[in-house]
């Protein structure tokens, strides 16, 4: 009779608990309230815009009790909700493996069609955080984002990477990189939004920048308020407003160089004929990057970028620089920095290079380009930097 009492009791505890925790109120979601920009002030500065978005294992990792992969939708929905609605023409690109650009198994989520903020929205709404589509049907799937990106006339093109370090560092952007700027040359920008706290890949998002000749990169955390993003879309989306006039006034503007950079803005004047420049005019071709202990070239295409430009410049010369990781003894990486700088020569002489017009020095270790305490950074740092001037 007793227990019969307490399991009663018990009950009538666990229901008053219930109906209190009903009756309470639970705080609300956050709410973003995207900050808008006043378009008559500002005009079109990207024609086309395409967004990559990393969910490959590697962002699974957590960052204040969250999924990288979490954070990264929710950046890109609140990019989404701050873009204003111009005349853009968008895509959007998913991709749970290999590389954000060139990766075969990307499914292209939206576009390229014209920007409907509400359809983007929803298309990022359907993609779940193992990279599949919520629905069914092949909407480009398996195509690359570059093709996405090169279709009809893109004009100028905003291409902006979501993604952690790992898949830029371990896939082929930097070569895709490569391949959109020589096709848009300086119609193209990079925008890469970093999803990990990790230096080195800091220094890998910059590198991509730099390899696309146009651009910045932020840390996620940079852009997440309103306003935050709506600085950093001013930034990749608009210009100012160009004031009214009657008729423009016909002048010459001097561009010495011929390199399409006008004087009064070069910061790199009697750049060599025929090579692609950032929009400072400096031509900074792309690094030549090796395995652990290597000194083999995996990569030729920054080279013969380089190559191009010797031949048509008979009084450019190249300084080839050699560094290693800190891997093993400084001898040692001595040593091996310098055979990687002989092997680049190597490729140029093959090329019909003279001998003379190519020198060689090895830093080993000592000039990092990244921390090496990550293997994104050693992988940085196993590199052979191209330096040209002219004789």
């Amino acid at each position: 009779m007793r227990m019969r009492l307490r399991i009663v009791a018990l009950g009538i505890t666990l229901a008053g608990v219930l109906a209190g925790c009903a009756n309470k109120q639970m705080p609300p979601l956050e709410v973003y309230q995207p900050v808008q920009a006043d378009l008559s002030t500002y005009s079109r500065k990207a024609d086309t815009f395409v967004v990559v978005l990393d969910t490959a294992s590697s962002m699974e990792k957590t960052y204040k009790k969250r999924r990288e992969v979490e954070r990264a939708l929710e950046i890109v929905s609140r990019l989404n909700q701050t873009i204003p609605p111009l005349d853009y023409r968008a895509g959007l690109v998913a991709f749970s493996s290999g590389s954000c650009l060139s990766c075969e198994s990307a499914e292209v989520l939206y576009g390229p069609a014209p920007y409907n903020r509400d359809d983007f929205e929803a298309a990022l709404a359907g993609y779940n955080a193992s990279g599949r589509i919520s629905h069914t049907g092949s909407r480009g799937l398996g195509q690359q984002a570059s093709r996405i990106i090169l279709q009809g006339n893109p004009g100028r093109v905003a291409l902006i990477v979501v993604s952690d370090s790992e898949n830029i560092l371990h896939g082929r952007a930097f070569t895709s990189a490569q391949k959109l700027r020589g096709t848009l040359g300086q119609r193209i920008c990079i925008y890469p939004i970093q999803m990990d706290r990790d230096y080195g890949g800091r220094r890998a998002m910059d590198e991509l920048v730099r390899v696309g000749g146009c651009g910045f990169s932020v840390d996620a955390d940079e852009i997440v308020s309103p306003d935050a993003m709506a600085s950093y879309v001013k930034e990749v989306f608009l210009g100012s407003a160009a004031a009214p006039v009657a008729a423009a006034p016909v002048f010459t503007v001097m561009d010495s160089d011929g390199d399409a950079v006008p004087d009064s803005l070069d910061k790199c004047p009697n750049t060599p004929k025929g090579v692609k420049v950032n929009a400072d005019g400096c031509w900074m071709p792309p690094g030549v990057y090796f395995d652990t202990g290597q000194a083999v070239v995996k990569n030729s295409q920054g080279m013969d970028e380089a190559v191009a430009a010797l031949k048509v410049n008979p009084k450019l010369v190249v300084e080839v620089q050699g560094h290693t990781d800190s891997a093993a003894s400084a001898e040692y990486n001595q040593r091996l920095s310098e055979v990687r700088a002989s092997a680049v020569r190597d490729y140029f002489i093959k090329q019909g290079i003279a001998p003379e017009r190519i020198r060689t020095q090895g830093f080993g270790e000592t000039r990092p380009a990244a921390s090496n305490d990550t293997a994104e950074g050693r992988a940085l740092n196993r590199r052979v930097e191209l330096h040209p001037h002219m004789n």
